[in-house]
Protein backbone atom coordinates (compact mmCIF):
# COMPACT_ATOMS: atom_id res chain seq x y z
CA UNK A 1 0.00 0.00 0.00
CA UNK A 2 1.19 3.22 -0.82
CA UNK A 3 0.73 6.26 1.23
CA UNK A 4 0.08 9.80 0.21
CA UNK A 5 2.66 11.97 0.34
CA UNK A 6 1.11 14.22 2.96
CA UNK A 7 0.35 11.43 4.91
CA UNK A 8 3.42 11.53 6.83
CA UNK A 9 3.56 15.31 7.05
CA UNK A 10 1.35 15.16 10.18
CA UNK A 11 -2.42 15.49 11.18
CA UNK A 12 -4.31 18.35 9.07
CA UNK A 13 -5.75 21.14 11.32
CA UNK A 14 -7.22 23.22 8.63
CA UNK A 15 -5.50 25.89 6.11
CA UNK A 16 -3.12 23.35 4.63
CA UNK A 17 -1.97 23.44 8.01
CA UNK A 18 -0.65 19.91 9.87
CA UNK A 19 0.70 19.32 13.22
CA UNK A 20 2.28 15.98 14.78
CA UNK A 21 0.21 13.45 16.62
CA UNK A 22 1.69 14.56 19.68
CA UNK A 23 0.54 17.81 19.45
CA UNK A 24 -2.89 16.88 17.90
CA UNK A 25 -3.17 15.11 21.65
CA UNK A 26 -2.65 17.47 23.67
CA UNK A 27 -4.65 19.63 20.67
CA UNK A 28 -7.51 17.36 21.84
CA UNK A 29 -7.14 17.33 25.36
CA UNK A 30 -7.39 20.73 25.93
CA UNK A 31 -10.38 20.98 23.67
CA UNK A 32 -12.08 18.14 25.73
CA UNK A 33 -10.91 19.71 29.22
CA UNK A 34 -10.01 23.41 28.96
CA UNK A 35 -12.03 25.12 26.48
CA UNK A 36 -14.98 25.76 27.73
CA UNK A 37 -15.70 28.43 24.87
CA UNK A 38 -15.56 25.44 22.67
CA UNK A 39 -18.69 24.56 21.21
CA UNK A 40 -19.92 20.99 22.34
CA UNK A 41 -19.60 19.11 19.42
CA UNK A 42 -15.72 19.95 19.59
CA UNK A 43 -15.47 18.92 22.99
CA UNK A 44 -17.16 15.38 21.73
CA UNK A 45 -15.08 15.15 18.96
CA UNK A 46 -11.96 15.79 21.31
CA UNK A 47 -13.10 13.54 23.91
CA UNK A 48 -13.50 10.36 20.63
CA UNK A 49 -10.14 11.33 19.90
CA UNK A 50 -8.61 10.70 23.47
CA UNK A 51 -10.20 8.13 24.52
CA UNK A 52 -9.73 6.47 21.01
CA UNK A 53 -5.90 7.32 21.26
CA UNK A 54 -5.82 6.23 24.53
CA UNK A 55 -7.11 2.70 24.41
CA UNK A 56 -4.91 2.20 21.36
CA UNK A 57 -1.61 3.14 23.13
CA UNK A 58 -2.71 1.06 26.16
CA UNK A 59 -3.63 -2.23 24.35
CA UNK A 60 -0.08 -1.50 22.63
CA UNK A 61 1.66 -1.13 25.57
CA UNK A 62 1.50 2.31 26.76
CA UNK A 63 0.70 2.30 30.26
CA UNK A 64 0.34 5.68 31.50
CA UNK A 65 -2.60 6.43 29.70
CA UNK A 66 -4.58 7.31 33.35
CA UNK A 67 -1.74 9.62 34.06
CA UNK A 68 -1.66 11.31 30.92
CA UNK A 69 -5.56 11.98 30.95
CA UNK A 70 -5.40 13.78 34.17
CA UNK A 71 -2.34 15.78 33.67
CA UNK A 72 -4.44 16.79 30.81
CA UNK A 73 -7.54 17.02 32.76
CA UNK A 74 -5.19 19.57 35.07
CA UNK A 75 -4.03 21.52 32.41
CA UNK A 76 -0.45 20.91 33.29
CA UNK A 77 2.44 22.29 30.93
CA UNK A 78 5.22 20.12 31.57
CA UNK A 79 8.24 18.45 30.10
CA UNK A 80 6.57 15.20 31.47
CA UNK A 81 3.30 15.21 29.74
CA UNK A 82 4.89 16.22 26.29
CA UNK A 83 6.83 12.95 26.79
CA UNK A 84 4.23 11.49 28.27
CA UNK A 85 2.15 12.07 25.00
CA UNK A 86 4.78 11.32 22.47
CA UNK A 87 5.16 7.96 24.20
CA UNK A 88 1.29 7.47 23.76
CA UNK A 89 1.36 8.15 20.04
CA UNK A 90 4.48 6.20 19.59
CA UNK A 91 2.24 3.21 20.90
CA UNK A 92 -0.18 4.60 18.11
CA UNK A 93 2.07 3.89 15.39
CA UNK A 94 3.10 5.99 12.54
CA UNK A 95 1.19 9.13 11.61
CA UNK A 96 -1.47 7.14 8.99
CA UNK A 97 -2.27 4.90 11.79
CA UNK A 98 -3.22 7.56 14.25
CA UNK A 99 -5.21 9.15 11.15
CA UNK A 100 -7.08 5.80 11.30
CA UNK A 101 -7.54 5.77 14.89
CA UNK A 102 -9.27 9.03 14.55
CA UNK A 103 -11.20 8.16 11.81
CA UNK A 104 -12.22 5.22 13.50
CA UNK A 105 -13.48 7.41 16.45
CA UNK A 106 -15.95 9.01 13.93
CA UNK A 107 -14.06 12.01 13.75
CA UNK A 108 -13.31 13.47 10.46
CA UNK A 109 -10.41 15.78 9.82
CA UNK A 110 -9.95 18.54 6.96
CA UNK A 111 -8.73 16.13 4.30
CA UNK A 112 -12.02 13.65 4.20
CA UNK A 113 -14.44 16.83 3.46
Amino acid sequence: MTQSPGITAGVPVGNGQRISPTEFLLMAGFLAYRAPAASEEARAAARRILVAVLEVASARGFTQSDVLQAMMANAEKSSRIQKLAEQATAAVGDTANYLRVIRNAGVLIEEDA
